[in-house]
């Protein structure tokens, strides 16, 4: 199939987005879709297990608030160191090795983790599996924005960040099942076993998921990028039953096979868009520690049972699924900007009230409004900082983002919410989680500008 040349497509250019653009919605956007976010799944599985053990090793090891944030925040550090080297490495070496790669550390380690014999030790290990995990956030909505139309990609962002709320709500049911069924020192080792199996799973991505082809046009390997395009056209054209719709006007693409540094984030066309997405990154996605991490151990506090904490956290966690759905539509329809600051804004004021509430009901209830916006707007956030990076420099954007936000919501907050639950209780801990979601309010309102329906070229130009 001559697509190029029947196009009437300039050779300096293969138009691998306008090529990607028309495609219509077949299985292979679908297959893509679940390959990237049964990633996500897992790795979320992963992280949610750190909460579910904190309150029986607590107890068992007569863990210090000290401690605890050690234990809460270490895969989250590894994440921030792993993340940058992990970005950039992808923008030199290509998306599906360094995946492949960081899923493989992470699983691995996560099993060593059931052999911990100290505190020191899971702490180590938690550290070193988080830096596979540095590879795992960020690269599969960096890749599926680069393999989806400009009409879907936030609403496949959305469904993908969906099974991280299903893998974050599998966590506690698991705690639920396995740590009252066993022995205290058993419990949680086996958890970490359950967390570590889905290793196998790189298998699945080696055999199926394509590398991005932009990735390899903009890094000058324009037959490979042809071949892998060909092979994505062909697959949709015989599921489409006929047919592809003509390519549009073919934008210019720059090559290069030289590294793109760091600094370029800071250059005065990204410098506006880097400070944005720190800011928003990083004071939203501490509402997700907040729930994901201490709800169990606030609950508690509050005066409930162990089991009952894994359950209340579970339905909150739970509710932020429905909440992923309704922003992956919502998202294609009014906007980045007014999905992440509407949903944001809710949470914030959930946050402020959640401190106050003593029954049962009450604190289901605002719990789950607070995760269904709070944790909803995520998706949101994270396709808006994949789209506000050129293609060259994509995953090193993302990635850094990435470890610029986590440094801010996954370490330094949470590092210091334990104190501040000892010394003020759960209202002055949740007030402090409803002041960060309303920077991230103000970053977004103030510097971000719009990106739904644009092609990543038109945004990158």
């Amino acid at each position: 199939m001559a697509y190029l040349d029947q196009a009437g497509v300039s050779p300096t250019s293969l138009g691998v987005g306008e090529r990607l653009e028309r495609l219509p919605r077949t299985w292979w956007m679908y297959k893509m879709l679940i390959l990237c976010s049964l990633a996500w799944l897992i790795e979320a599985v992963d992280i949610g297990l750190v909460g579910v053990i904190l309150p029986t090793l607590s107890g068992l090891w007569e863990l210090s608030p000290g401690q605890i944030s050690q234990l809460a925040v270490a895969s989250t550090i590894g994440i921030i160191v792993g993340v940058i080297p992990s970005g950039i490495m992808a923008d030199r070496v290509g998306r599906k090795r360094v995946l492949i790669a960081g899923m493989s550390v992470s699983t691995l380690l996560t099993l060593a983790c059931a052999l911990a014999p100290s505190i020191g030790w899971l702490v180590t290990l938690r550290f070193l599996a988080g830096l596979g995990m540095g590879a795992m956030f960020p690269l599969p909505y960096s890749m599926m924005s680069e393999l989806v139309g400009s009409g879907w990609r936030g609403r496949a962002t959305g469904i993908m960040d969906s099974l991280l709320s299903v893998g974050y709500f599998i966590s506690p049911l698991l705690g639920a099942l396995v740590i009252p069924n066993m022995a205290p020192d058993v419990g949680w080792r086996a958890l970490f076993i359950l967390g570590g199996l889905p290793v196998v799973y790189v298998f699945v991505l080696a055999r199926y998921l394509p590398e991005s082809p932009r990735w390899l046009e903009i890094k000058g390997r324009r037959e490979e990028a042809e071949r892998t395009l060909r092979d994505i056209e062909q697959e949709v054209e015989r599921q489409y039953g006929q047919p592809l719709p003509p390519v549009g006007a073919i934008m210019p693409v720059t090559t290069s096979k030289e590294r793109v540094p760091v600094s370029t984030l800071w250059q005065p066309e990204y410098r506006k868009r880097t400070i944005m997405t720190w800011l928003v990154l990083g004071t939203t996605f501490f509402m997700f520690y907040a729930i994901q991490v201490f709800m169990p151990t606030v609950v508690v506090q509050m005066g409930f049972s162990l089991t009952s904490a894994f359950l209340i956290t579970a339905i909150i966690v739970g509710a932020s699924i429905p909440g992923k759905f309704l922003e992956s539509w919502l998202v294609e329809v009014w906007g980045r900007k007014p999905v992440i600051i509407s949903f944001t804004a809710i949470a914030v004021v959930c946050a402020f009230i959640f401190g106050f509430l003593e029954s049962l009901v009450p604190v289901i209830v605002v719990g789950v409004i607070m995760s269904f916006f709070g944790i909803g707007a995520n998706p949101a956030v994270k396709v808006y900082v994949a789209e506000n990076y050129p293609t060259r420099v994509r995953a090193t954007g993302v990635a850094t983002t990435e470890a610029a936000g986590r440094l801010i919501a996954g370490v330094i907050a949470p590092a210091y919410f334990p104190f501040l639950l000892m010394d003020g209780g759960v209202v002055a801990a949740y007030s402090f989680v409803g002041a960060m979601g309303l920077v991230g309010v103000l970053a977004v309102a103030i510097l971000g500008t719009e990106t739904k329906g644009k092609l990543l070229e038109e945004i990158s130009q």
